[in-house]
């Protein structure tokens, strides 16, 4: 029998049977994790806090055969005031389940563990521009999964006179105005919104949340990470966010 003990946060809850769930969790030292948690769906359940989505908790798990169960949980932080605010719950369920189809069992990744609990605290508070907060998990997502875009310099032959810069999504960055083809496809970008991307990169996204951007700018460099990921994740769906938009 394996035991892991470790911090995860819960991705997807699924009904299993009358009183038991099972749950998609990104765990800290394993990555992502199905477990049941038996009798979690009863009001005086032990496990009841640590089942719900986007919970933060410390989990004993221990594996039989193919499936972990949930054999203890303590709640670390519920985020609970997330689903109080429809716009704050559509990105962050966006985000989890952006997460939860892109990481895998026995992989972990502390960086976007990381990334993840700190964007769900600040969904959780009053933050003013919560599609900033979207853009900047979205470009720190692409980094820590391996695919961070080259906003400093040029990826094909390093010049760093980015006064003329288009970006290119097929070479993963800005591409400089010697290396640039007329048959390839581009994304001109305003230069503020280049400086955006090199401060998100190399910012904590707590210290991002609390920049004043234009929201016209915001806006472009959405539409450049929507581009990005549709490019280099197969498992990557908008839809959802079309729908706020339509609503808002």
């Amino acid at each position: 029998m394996i035991v892991l003990d470790t911090q995860g946060i819960v991705l997807k809850v699924v009904k299993y049977k009358d009183r038991d769930l099972i749950l998609t969790i990104f765990t800290r030292k394993y990555g992502r994790v199905s477990a049941i948690a038996k009798g979690a769906k009863g009001q005086k359940s032990r496990f009841l806090s640590a089942s719900q989505l986007f919970s933060y908790n410390n989990y004993s798990l221990r594996k039989q055969k193919d499936m972990f169960t949930v054999y203890q949980a303590d709640n670390i932080k519920s985020f609970y005031n997330i689903s109080m605010d429809f716009e704050s719950f559509s990105y962050a369920s966006f985000i989890v389940k952006l997460v939860e189809e892109n990481i895998v069992e026995g992989q972990p990744n502390n960086r976007l563990f990381e990334l993840l609990a700190q964007t769900l605290f600040l969904y959780s508070e009053k933050i003013e521009d919560k599609m900033l907060v979207l853009d900047a998990f979205l470009l720190k997502f692409v980094d820590y999964m391996g695919y961070r875009p080259q906003v400093d310099r040029c990826p094909i032959c390093g010049n760093k006179n980015l006064k003329y810069a288009v970006f290119s999504i097929e070479d993963g960055g800005l591409v400089c105005n010697n290396c640039y083809h007329k048959e390839k496809f581009y994304i001109k970008l305003d230069q503020t919104t280049i400086s955006l991307m090199q401060y998100i990169l190399n910012n904590d996204i707590i210290v991002c949340s609390k920049a004043r951007v234009a929201g016209v700018l915001v806006r472009e460099l959405f539409y450049l990470l929507k581009r990005y990921l549709v490019n280099y994740f197969e498992s990557v769906s908008f839809k959802s966010l079309g729908l706020l938009k339509t609503l808002k």
